[in-house]
């Protein structure tokens, strides 16, 4: 990693639970770590950022559809109003709304064996929503714990963009949270996470300009910070043309109408290009403009970095538009022998899936956005700017409206000297919120404190999860209610099966309940003498008897239990208690075979894991799905409804789920055709 705090939220992030804050200014490079980190994937994990435009940045997808929760607020319900408790299993109300949207099975999967989530852009989260990714994650994983035991790595500056909570909003959720801020959830505060912050600012070189910015950013606005400011101030300042300033304006509106108002003065034609949209890409999070209008002399900023070898243009650079031929655009940027010849590049819009091989979660793209990475920036707003660096900016913001917005409009530039103000800045401008302040002051005192405790932590999740590889408490608590159930309900219909499972009870007890006390007795010793070699023997040793042993006692008794039973409710907690038998012994055996293999280890344990908790398609609802996906796509077909592709099962397939087309016979049935000539219409 780039620099000892980089290196130590590694540290944290792949070999503890410990969830981390990672803050820090602007420019400190909060973005290339989390770049670095989805390079290494150290843990099966995801990435979710606020907004569509901070999800295509971080390369990840929005928090609303990736946990499919509806837009508004999120009142907890079942808790006091302002007693700051709350309850595992929690449920919330969203202004009538449905809490939850069905989940597909692979979305499930992707919850019950997620080790880490990454939501950059922390700072913008509100507090109910965190909440609300919390129950969840408890709905699908485990609810017994804050976000369903899942680690968290939350990536922001609380100096910069605020979460948005209107007076409405605020006034529904104050009864129940002290700030909007992500920090004030209930569920955060319930788990211990250490704040680490990244000091070496990448973006400034000019170590005076770094220490203003620094002072603004906390709020210690002094004479020297005016000062400097009102050096800045130009009222008169016309920019040069071709040295690439921009404007920095506060609302939307100001900068449109300030682009729109150069490109005007320009002569010459307006050539527009439309962008191509393939798949899914919701508009929302277009990354660029659906109609680019440019005309020669437009200066524009290039939105993407160039990934050829030659790095002719990053994301943030400025130029000039010295020609428009046909649909080839050259701009011509500052410091730069030569123009450079844009191409229309790709924006993926992606969703996350089980890869059906290797069991990992991958990305998997469902959307393209295609254009010239380029917008006209004359003028931009300061949310537009977030994660940009120029060398020029005229800095308009005395019409700030938000927290931490001045700071980070401020740091967008490289230097003082770059940096012009068109008014003079007004102080009541320079908004801080003093609920940070504090929050910020008391999280880095105990942050260092948290780095002397890292070996430790780590030594305590290692041993954490070798615990968990030899605990069994969960197959006989699963056995146990699955005797429960025959004792209860079965015992005149299926006396010998029963007979068989009391027998089982007591083998449960001598084999592996009994072992595994003096078992963990063993490594435990081993591991406090540091004898990793001797452990790794034993361990190997351990995984092997228990799977046997595992085998020998649980197969028959799945087996064995595959008989007719008439009452439906009974037949109903019989299968639900020899599901969760199944899946505690699948687990189980699946990491212990691992463990054999390979030894115990935090990664191979977590994958292990990982791929016996994936919910499997079975080859008859596989079938089915393919041969109802073949019928769809057909129909599809002659009714005008196409996919895209002739013939693909995938598409018709979920256009018959969607549908509710049933059948899996080879040609649609009348029912199925009203069906179809429904959604023609729609």
């Amino acid at each position: 990693m780039h620099n000892e705090e980089m290196n130590l939220a590694w540290q944290f992030v792949e070999g503890t639970d410990v969830s981390v804050f990672l803050t820090g200014k602007a420019g400190t490079g909060k973005t290339t770590f989390l770049r670095k980190l989805k390079e290494l994937a150290p843990k099966r994990m995801v990435v979710v950022a606020p907004t569509g435009v901070a999800a295509i940045n971080a390369q990840g997808v929005t928090i609303h559809s990736f946990f499919q929760l509806s837009p508004g607020i999120h009142i907890p319900e079942g808790e006091s109003a302002g007693s700051g408790l709350n309850s595992a299993g929690r449920n919330y109300k969203d202004s009538g709304k449905s809490r939850f949207y069905q989940m597909s099975k692979e979305k499930k999967n992707i919850f019950r064996t997620l080790d880490l989530l990454i939501i950059d852009e922390i700072s913008m989260v509100r507090c109910d929503l965190l909440d609300a990714i919390d129950g969840v994650l408890r709905k699908y994983k485990d609810r017994n714990r804050p976000f369903g035991g899942v680690q968290l790595l939350l990536i922001g500056d609380l100096q910069q963009l605020a979460p948005v909570a209107t007076d409405e909003e605020w006034s529904l959720l104050s009864p129940y949270y002290e700030t909007p801020y992500f920090f004030s959830s209930h569920a955060l505060q319930q788990i211990k996470y250490v704040t680490i912050e990244l000091q070496h600012v990448y973006r400034q070189s000019d170590d005076y300009f770094v220490s203003l910015l620094g002072k603004i950013r906390e709020g210690n606005v002094d004479t020297e910070v005016v000062r400097a400011l009102d050096s800045r101030y130009m009222p008169n300042f016309n920019p040069p043309p071709g040295e690439g300033w921009i404007r920095l304006t506060t609302h939307n509106y100001m900068a449109q109408r300030y682009n729109e108002k150069q490109l005007a003065m320009l002569q010459g034609d307006l050539k527009l290009f439309t962008a191509t949209v393939d798949g899914n890409f919701p508009e929302t999070s277009y990354p660029a403009e659906m109609q680019l209008g440019l005309k020669v002399g437009a200066q524009v900023m290039f939105l993407k970095n160039d990934i050829s070898s030659e790095h002719l243009f990053y994301n943030g650079k400025i130029g000039t538009v010295v020609s428009i031929y046909c649909n080839e655009v050259m701009v011509m940027c500052p410091g730069d022998e030569k123009a450079i010849k844009v191409p229309r590049l790709e924006w993926e819009n992606t969703k996350y899936v089980i890869d059906e091989k290797t069991g990992e979660i991958r990305e998997e793209v469902e959307g393209k956005f295609t254009q010239y990475p380029l917008r006209l920036a004359w003028a931009i707003t300061v949310h537009k700017s977030q994660g940009l660096t120029f060398d020029h900016a005229v800095v308009d913001i005395n019409d700030a409206f938000a927290h931490g917005q001045v700071y980070v409009a401020l740091s967008r530039c490289r230097s003082l000297e770059g940096l012009v103000l068109p008014r003079p800045l007004q102080l009541q401008s320079l908004k801080i919120d003093h609920n940070v302040e504090s929050y910020i002051s008391t999280q880095l005192s105990e942050a260092q404190a948290a780095r002397g405790k890292l070996s430790e932590m780590r030594a305590a999740y290692f041993r954490s999860l070798l615990d968990e590889q030899f605990r069994f408490a969960q197959c006989v608590q699963d056995f146990s209610y699955l005797l429960r159930v025959v004792d209860e309900h079965l015992y005149h219909q299926q006396p010998e099966y029963l007979a068989m499972l009391k027998g089982t009870r007591d083998e449960l007890a001598k084999r592996i309940v009994v072992v595994q006390s003096k078992f963990q007795a063993q490594y435990c010793q081993l591991l406090q003498a540091g004898d990793m070699e001797r452990l790794q023997e034993r361990i190997k040793a351990g995984a092997n008897y228990f799977a046997e042993q595992l085998m020998q006692i649980i197969v028959p008794v799945i087996n064995k239990g595959k008989f007719t039973i008439g009452n439906q409710q009974t037949k109903k907690q019989f299968a639900n208690a020899m599901d969760s038998l199944t899946q505690s012994y699948r687990v189980k055996l699946f990491t212990l075979r691992a463990c054999a293999d390979e030894g115990f280890s935090v990664k191979t344990y977590l994958k292990s894991k990982a791929n016996a908790l994936i919910e499997k398609e079975t080859k008859k609802t596989a079938t089915r799905q393919k041969n109802v996906g073949r019928a769809a796509s057909r129909y599809a077909e002659s009714a005008g409804v196409v996919p895209n592709s002739k013939g693909c099962e995938e598409e018709g397939s979920v256009l018959a789920r969607r549908l509710g087309v049933v059948g899996a016979e080879d040609d649609a049935k009348p029912k199925e055709k009203q069906q179809w000539k429904w959604y023609r219409k729609k």
